[in-house]
């Protein structure tokens, strides 16, 4: 076995001596594209009597090979892994990768891979991409495992009305507030979750009270604008809340830096502290900038209402993790 990535090593070493059934990547967001590889995985491996297996990575590795790079993540690591278990998948790894992992040649990696989790069978998507500067693919697994007695199967991204569903694809509609299309990749709502802090208390001011949430670093943040959400509070006794979710750097009152708050409508109680898990159902409309505080409070009324109309034709989803 390769000495030369020991929190791979640690990290295989949890799963069962048994032969697996498995996948291998990223999986950010796991969108629709992901599921459905995962659930080939599932399949193959009830068909053999095997057990199945994810193996991803954390942190992402674009935040490690190019740390300079701007990049958002749809998940959060917690998310994602609450999201794999999910899919009733029998096992998970999550291997840390650093510098060290990252300089493994393919067939360091696929060694390491083999000795460890003795795959019957590998499944990746087809734009899988692994080893020292990315020269490992799909055909890469093939080769080793006709070598090694796994087969491999190299699964075509899935697409949605001729779209390709992928991370970027999801990021790309949130980034343009099409949340109805990253809704329907992803195959659940779109979420952002943090905790509640201290803001400018401007709500309050023009009667719509708001949550100001800070999230975690390096998340994707829908467009700037107002949203139809519903909000699940931790430890709070009641269900999903009803709200009003506003993005953007409050042009209004000069600007500043950009921030997402939460009107939880018709609730009255102390959040700070607590921790929101934002629901996204609908874009409303774009941020703008209004002459006077009185005329965006008027139209905050209308926001209300249009957001109103909007939930009361929806419901909301189940959370996939405990909040």
């Amino acid at each position: 076995m390769s000495s030369y990535a020991p929190g791979a090593i640690t990290a295989f070493q949890r799963l069962p001596p048994e032969p697996h059934v498995m996948t291998v990547g990223n999986f950010d967001g796991v969108h629709r594209g992901h599921q459905y590889l995962i659930a080939r995985v599932m399949d193959d491996a009830r068909r053999r009597v095997n057990r199945s297996l994810i193996v991803t990575f954390e942190p992402h590795p674009t935040s490690v090979l190019r740390p300079n790079l701007p990049f958002q993540r749809l998940t959060v690591p917690e998310r994602k892994l609450a999201l794999l278990r999910a899919t009733g998948v029998d096992d998970v790894v999550v291997i840390p990768f650093d510098d060290a992992f990252a300089a493994l040649e393919p067939h360091e990696f696929l060694t390491l891979v083999t000795e460890s989790a003795r795959p019957a069978a590998v499944f990746v998507g087809e734009g899988f991409r692994f080893g020292r500067g990315r020269s490992g693919d799909g055909e890469t697994i093939a080769t080793f495992g006709n070598e090694h007695s796994f087969t491999t199967t190299i699964i075509e991204r899935l697409r949605d009305d001729g779209a390709m569903i992928s991370s970027s694809s999801v990021r790309d509609a949130l980034h343009t507030g099409d949340i109805e299309r990253a809704n329907g990749y992803l195959g659940r709502r779109y979420r952002l979750g943090g905790v509640v802090e201290h803001g400018a208390a401007r709500g309050r001011e023009l009667g719509f009270p708001t949550a100001n949430l800070l999230l975690p670093p390096s998340c994707c943040v829908p467009c700037d604008g107002i949203y139809a959400a519903y909000a699940h509070v931790s430890s709070s006794g009641f269900g999903p809340q009803e709200a009003m979710v506003y993005i953007g750097t409050r042009p209004t009152f000069e600007g500043g830096d950009r921030i997402v708050e939460v009107n939880l409508l018709d609730f009255s109680g102390d959040l700070y502290t607590r921790y929101l898990d934002i629901e996204f159902v609908a874009f409303v409309r774009g941020d703008a900038r209004f002459d006077s505080a009185a005329a965006l409070a008027e139209q905050m009324h209308l926001d209300d209402r249009n957001t109103r109309v909007i939930l009361a034709a929806t419901h909301a989803e189940l959370t996939t993790q405990s909040t």
